[in-house]
């Protein structure tokens, strides 16, 4: 496959429910959209009152720079403003990363996040693809020395796969390859249970090989107004703010942002909920016959079609029961025999249960 059809390949994202919904001739609130991984119990009502308190004040510029969005963002963290920068989303920020750094040679495990890849390609990287469909065999990569790879990229927890990688695995690896930057994606590691104790956040703000970045519009349920932020080494960080464009964090999204980090319950209610619910639903995909559904570590479930249909036919087949689902045959490491779905509230999981019997059995 040359690398144009590569590329286009790669763009086809879950979230498009608005496309698709035009496509079968409906409103997209007639679909139930299981292929974006959004917290369904967000956005919380404080984060709702300060974006309503912020479209008063949308005739003016936002602040540069977030500035009072990374003090709350430090607060928060207990680092200093200098590790820190605020994106457009955490996209913002993966997209400038190779690009500014320079990178050359990185090593990607796959099947991960289809914008790594992108980012890559349009930095002029070479990229070093190592096959890592689970915990076990990523860690097997990152466990032998690198020599000239100059940058890793991971996913932690792996999107679309799930897994999590142990945080000592992590850390023993930076340390034993001080000549690679390390990016650790963590936007989806709220959802699992002692978030905290997984993250290498503060160890970014200490280490001069290892940027990690994290997502508030995820766990807030807010990816409408595309917020995230970035803790590095303070001299990284520096040339990051340097190359970015100003005004790039809206004052919207900044009023959200810092709503959102001073809610303090938020966070472990609805993780809570959402883990229990993701045992539960990965239970219940476990009877679906023709099924295999890999163990979850935070809101969204990879799962293995072993029947006589592609993740694409299963995909149109749901669309019609107004259902959407990620077909994974997208993601490079991956054919088109899996399939992403989002944990969501009870109800509407049974419901995707109910419809996958009936289109499996048929």
């Amino acid at each position: 496959m040359g690398q144009n059809n590569n590329l286009e390949k790669l763009k086809r994202h879950g979230g498009n429910v608005r496309l698709l919904a035009n496509k079968l001739g409906i409103s997209a609130d007639d679909l139930v959209d299981f292929s974006s991984n959004i917290n369904p119990y967000g956005p919380p009502g404080s984060v709702s009152r300060a974006v309503k308190r912020a479209i008063n004040n949308i005739s003016d510029y936002p602040e540069q720079e977030a500035e009072s969005l990374i003090g709350e963002i430090a607060n928060h963290l207990e680092i200093d403003e200098t590790n820190i920068v605020a994106g457009n989303g955490t996209i913002e920020l993966i997209y400038m990363l190779p690009r500014v750094l320079k990178s050359n040679r990185v090593l990607l495990p796959v099947p991960s996040f289809t914008e790594y890849e992108l980012s890559l390609y349009r930095a002029g990287a070479k990229i070093v693809y190592k096959n890592a469909f689970t915990e076990s065999a990523v860690a097997k990569v990152i466990k032998k020395p690198l020599g000239n790879i100059d940058m890793v990229v991971i996913g932690n927890p792996n999107n679309p796969c799930g897994y999590l990688i142990e945080k000592s695995a992590l850390l023993k690896a930076i340390d034993n390859n001080p000549e690679c930057m390390w990016v650790l994606d963590e936007a989806f590691i709220d959802f699992t249970e002692d978030g905290s104790k997984n993250s290498l956040i503060k160890e970014a703000a200490s280490r001069d090989n290892l940027a990690v970045l994290r997502s508030l519009t995820k766990i807030f349920g807010i990816a409408g107004l595309r917020l995230g932020y970035m803790v590095a080494p303070a001299k990284m960080a520096e040339k990051i703010r340097e190359a970015k464009y100003p005004w790039s964090v809206n004052s919207v999204a900044i009023a959200a942002g810092i709503a959102a980090l001073k809610d303090k319950s938020f966070v472990s209610k609805s993780v809570s909920s959402i883990s229990k619910e993701a045992e539960r639903f990965y239970d219940e995909l476990l009877k679906v016959d023709g099924l295999y559904p890999f163990k979850p570590s935070a809101n969204y479930i990879l799962v293995r079609i072993e029947k006589a249909v592609t993740s694409v036919k299963l995909q149109e087949m749901l669309l019609r029961r107004r259902f959407v689902i990620r077909d994974c045959s997208s993601y490079t490491g991956m054919d088109d025999r899996h399939f992403r779905v989002a944990v969501k509230l009870p109800e509407d999981n049974q419901r995707l249960i109910g419809a996958l019997r009936e289109v499996l059995g048929e």
